[in-house]
């Protein structure tokens, strides 16, 4: 008998996040640097190699039913300059954090937080 794991290797993931306003998102990741596609009520964005997928849910409660994405990346300082200059809002401030990342947050407009950082040396 075969292991069914030697057949069934993960290549990638692509996590769907709610949204009340698909053209609103829509506008929100472009200005982040992703592409997109909608039809109807669902919609596909890319940036690099990471996917994030949205899906229209007009009784969305951000303060019940956001989410959280961590994307790492080759360095956040550099994207989060970029988007500082763009004035994107919900931007946060870079930081450092216990666990060494170097993190930067982005709230977009259902509250859906997507949050990218780079690891650093502790000694930093």
């Amino acid at each position: 008998m075969t292991n069914p794991s030697e057949h069934c290797h993960c290549i990638s993931v692509a996590p769907v996040m709610p949204t009340t306003d698909i053209a609103r998102t829509r506008q929100h990741y472009e200005r982040l640097g992703f592409t997109a596609g909608a039809t109807g009520n669902f919609m596909m964005t890319k940036r690099d190699d990471i996917e994030l997928f949205f899906s229209l849910n007009p009784e969305h409660d951000p303060k019940r039913t956001a989410s959280c994405i961590y994307v790492r990346v080759a360095d956040a300082n550099p994207l989060h300059a970029h988007w500082r200059a763009a004035d994107i809002p919900g931007l946060r401030e870079l930081r450092n954090t216990e666990y060494d990342m170097r993190e930067v947050a982005c709230i977009d407009p259902d509250g859906n937080m997507l949050l990218l950082g780079h690891a650093f040396p502790s000694d930093c």
